[in-house]
């Protein structure tokens, strides 16, 4: 199935997008309006200001997806409403606004667990970056982001992200609630469309002057369902990384597209693009695809201390040896060696299946289609066993 259509054929189509909502708290209404100002020039906003003494007697019906707490300093006063806040909205993402603060205030604001502070006077662009990634981060609190980046160029991660999403759907003993996706984000060869055999030819620089226009209604367009049972978006389109809007335009779509399924799938090449580390500072798991030779290692070892430094040392990581081969006299590069190398990471080694995979790849299939019980099929189905699904569990 391919998709062919034109910027004339959405229009319409775009005016029904659901703008999130933005709760002002500001100890200034003036200040307030300045932040209302800024939203205004993005079209997804919906926001409300309210004084910060009025927090408590206002009657708020709806959550906000986000709240901003504007103040000039942090003192008793802006405790109280950080703690009035915490309990209205439970675990929603704050966002700080304030002068600069000592660094006894700071520690003050980091007990609130704040997702981000920014200094006044507000960059507009850097403001709204702040707040895209805050909507980010309380949406991952429902639907699930799993990561999986290659660590260096042909160590097989689209294959390993192309069958995580089938096992999703068709492989596991407890069948998932919820639709998967596979948002292929190497855009400059789209090698998850040619594997299965589902390419795409929308012209996403159609869209990259506009990204605003970038909602559940696009997402549905250009959407293509494998027949399998999960829906795949992946494009061939190299100019978008080097497209003038590309950065906002692969944030939103991984916004919508993750709103839409319970279960995202990125695909994240191992070259350097500009939202690389948006993209991982928003993901629920991650999976490092690598080989068993000393550079892919290293470069592993860089993808790890990367994400820890974006995530914490907590943060569920897992590194896996594609391509892998038993050796009667031991490998080159032993087990326990890689132990040492990679720490508590969780290490996982798919057997090499060369044969199984060049065939589905042949006749754009699915790995388990040509073989359920080949070894890639099965070392990888025990590795999604242990892969965060849920929140709180490995199942």
């Amino acid at each position: 199935m391919q998709v062919d259509m034109s910027m004339n054929s959405m229009s319409g189509k775009m005016n029904a997008f659901p703008m999130h909502t933005v709760l002002i708290v500001s100890t200034s209404l003036e200040s307030g309006r300045i932040i209302e100002q800024i939203l205004k020039k993005a079209s997804r906003f919906q926001t409300r200001t309210i004084k910060a003494e009025s927090l408590g007697a206002e009657k708020i019906s709806e959550i906000p997806d986000i709240v901003i707490l504007d103040v000039g300093k942090i003192s008793d006063d802006e405790v109280d409403t950080l703690n009035e806040i915490r309990a209205q909205f439970g675990d929603q993402a704050v966002l700080v606004t304030s002068e600069s603060l000592e660094p006894d205030q700071m520690r003050r604001l980091l007990k609130f667990k704040i997702h981000d502070w920014m200094q006044k006077p507000l960059d507009d662009d850097n403001f709204l970056t702040a707040i895209q990634s805050g909507l980010r981060t309380t949406k991952a609190s429902g639907n699930r982001v799993h990561a999986v980046i290659s660590a260096v160029g042909g160590a097989g991660a689209t294959t390993v992200a192309v069958s995580m999403a089938d096992l999703m759907v068709n492989g596991m003993k407890r069948k998932l609630s919820g639709s998967v996706a596979l948002f292929d984000l190497d855009f400059s060869s789209g090698n998850c469309s040619y594997v299965l055999n589902m390419m795409n030819s929308f012209k996403l620089g159609s869209v990259a002057a506009q990204p605003s226009r970038v909602d559940a209604e696009f997402i549905n367009l250009i959407q293509q369902k494998h027949d399998q049972g999960f829906y795949v978006y992946s494009f061939k389109q190299p100019d978008i990384n080097t497209e003038l809007n590309g950065y906002e335009l692969v944030l939103r779509m991984l916004d919508a597209v993750s709103l839409q399924h319970e279960h995202t799938i990125v695909d994240i090449p191992y070259y350097e693009v500009e939202w690389k580390d948006e993209v991982l500072s928003a993901i629920n798991t991650c999976t490092i695809v690598t080989e068993l030779n000393l550079p892919a290692i290293k470069h592993a070892l860089d993808v790890v201390a990367r994400v820890q430094a974006l995530r914490g040392h907590d943060f569920p990581i897992t590194v896996v040896f594609s391509k892998y081969t038993r050796r009667l006299f031991g490998q080159r590069i032993s087990k326990s060696r890689l132990k040492e190398l990679f720490g508590t990471i969780p290490l996982y080694y798919l057997s090499d299946d060369k044969d199984n995979i060049d065939e589905s790849m042949d006749r754009g299939v699915l790995p388990r289609q040509v073989n359920a019980r080949s070894p890639f099929i099965k070392d990888l189905t025990k590795y999604m066993k242990t892969l965060a699904l849920t929140e709180g569990n490995g199942t």
